[in-house]
């Protein structure tokens, strides 16, 4: 079991990525890298944000890096509270019904993002594939 945005979670995000056939099928046109940036959660042990960058590319993911919000490149990145990537990993929550509900705040195309809707659910099931504790439930 992981604790999200942590680097063993990352790592074990990206091998979710890299065996999942449905992801490589619905994300062959995503050529993007892509950061999921959680906001601060100083209760939980992230006092500062905190995000994972995917380096996503023709329905493959070449790294899988924790990196501090300053530091993302990503040119798409998708922000949010504990709360809602708890949602997200554990399949409760679709990230396109949450970006546009306003749970999760974009930086980048929002066009690109909405054109490439099944590569994103694609994801999410890669999320939700990975051993996951949360740590309000520990």
């Amino acid at each position: 079991m992981h604790r999200p945005f942590t680097a063993a979670w990352a790592d074990a995000f990206r091998s979710a990525i890299e065996s999942d056939a449905s992801y490589r099928s619905a994300a062959a046109k995503w050529t993007w890298p892509v950061a999921l940036v959680l906001t601060p959660a100083p209760e939980l042990g992230f006092a500062e944000s905190v995000a994972v960058e995917l380096q996503l590319d023709g329905g493959r993911c070449h790294a899988a890096t924790i990196v501090t919000a300053d530091a993302v490149t990503a040119p798409l990145a998708l922000t949010a509270p504990y709360p809602v990537w708890k949602s997200i990993v554990r399949g409760e929550l679709d990230p396109m019904a949450g970006v546009t509900r306003g749970l999760i705040a974009v930086r980048g195309s929002l066009t690109t993002l909405m054109l490439h809707a099944r590569a994103a659910t694609a994801l999410v099931a890669c999320a939700k594939a990975v051993p996951t504790v949360f740590v309000d439930e520990e």
